[in-house]
């Protein structure tokens, strides 16, 4: 549940942020800073409680959405490694919220941050790699304004086209390989994918598909 409670915090956050007046930056501030420190304190409580010796996955909830239009389910969870990452996204962003404290555009930029942070916990915690893919494209979005409109460089907007085709690009190998791995196993699901023999070939392949575009 506490996955879910710092997803929520921040979905709600920038939901508020949206209807509230520009001009009302106490209230801004207020509920930036409050949801950002909330998911701040759940992650480290995650962190804190964290069992490094045990090898599933933790803090798994699952949803279950059944009619007669959809049906699958929906599970989170964090390993050892994205506990970390989960952690120092919560970190990193409620920094950067007290750092646009004074921009005249807080609200706008406020918002732009607390959707990096929805998109990265997500990231970090969906057990699905689909999802895993949707998120990580999405993040670009935020990401671009951010730097389209608050970067310092004059060269910003050719910089933020750059970032955004380079990573586009780059990351379409990755969706190849996850393809891959849905034509071999029938499934997207990381529980299950952990215990499926793939060669060593296989093996080398998908992380070379999965990790191409950090050496464009």
């Amino acid at each position: 549940m506490l996955i879910t409670t710092a997803l929520l915090t921040i979905a709600i956050a920038v939901v508020l942020l949206f209807k509230v007046n520009p001009n009302n930056k106490g209230l801004l501030r207020l509920i930036s800073g409050f949801a950002s420190g909330l998911a701040l304190v759940i992650s480290a409580i995650i962190l804190a409680t964290f069992e490094n010796n045990l090898y599933h996955f933790q803090e798994l909830i699952t949803y279950t959405f059944d009619s007669t239009l959809l049906n699958f389910s929906l599970s989170f969870g964090l390993d050892g490694i994205s506990v970390y990452f989960f952690f120092l996204s919560a970190f990193l962003i409620f920094l950067c919220i007290l750092f646009i404290w004074s921009e005249v555009k807080f609200k706008e930029y406020a918002i732009n941050l607390l959707l990096i942070e929805l998109f990265l916990l997500i990231i970090f915690s969906v057990l699905d790699l689909l999802l895993f893919y949707i998120f990580f494209e999405a993040i670009l979005i935020p990401m671009y304004l951010v730097i389209g409109v608050w970067g310092s460089r004059e060269r910003k907007i050719r910089a933020v086209y750059l970032f955004f085709f380079y990573t586009l690009c780059g990351s379409l190998l990755m969706l190849i390989g996850i393809l891959y791995i849905y034509s071999q196993t029938g499934t997207l699901s990381l529980e299950y994918l952990m215990s499926w023999n793939f060669s060593l070939l296989e093996q080398k392949l998908l992380w070379f598909a999965f990790f191409f575009f950090i050496f464009i």
